[in-house]
């Protein structure tokens, strides 16, 4: 089974992708990138990551954008999750390297399936369940 690493800084929408993730991925679930990191640092590979946006406001945002280096020097996609269909925020975070961007509120199929698209994975072939 694909494990994905999920980094959402608020405690409900994390466990809504872990609740809704688990069908299909191994989910391991943090609040920031920092705590991201650590993990990566442990040699862990996840087969995709998906992230909150960290905005040039953020404490964590020079940890952001070191994991989007990080992830890509790795070859690991990043899917990362904008704020209510901000298109600076998309465009930045693929400017950034991140494989693709998705705008709260989300539709968890499509999330689900661009997430198995950016691991190379057809979605009819792989998803359990749907919303």
């Amino acid at each position: 089974m694909e494990s994905i690493l999920v980094i959402e800084s608020s405690y409900m929408m994390r466990l809504f992708l872990i609740n809704y993730l688990d069908k299909n991925f191994d989910v391991t679930a943090v609040e920031s990138p920092t705590e991201a990191h650590e993990l990566l640092e442990k040699k862990w590979r996840p087969d995709a990551v998906i992230s909150n946006f960290y905005g040039n406001k953020s404490l964590e945002r020079k940890p952001f954008v070191d994991l989007i280096a990080e992830l890509e020097g790795r070859g690991i996609p990043l899917l990362v999750l904008t704020d209510q269909d901000k298109s600076d925020q998309r465009i930045e975070t693929l400017k950034l390297g991140a494989k693709d961007s998705v705008s709260k509120p989300f539709n968890p199929v499509e999330l689900q399936l661009r997430i198995m698209s950016s691991m190379g994975l057809k979605g009819r072939d792989k998803m359990k369940r749907v919303a």
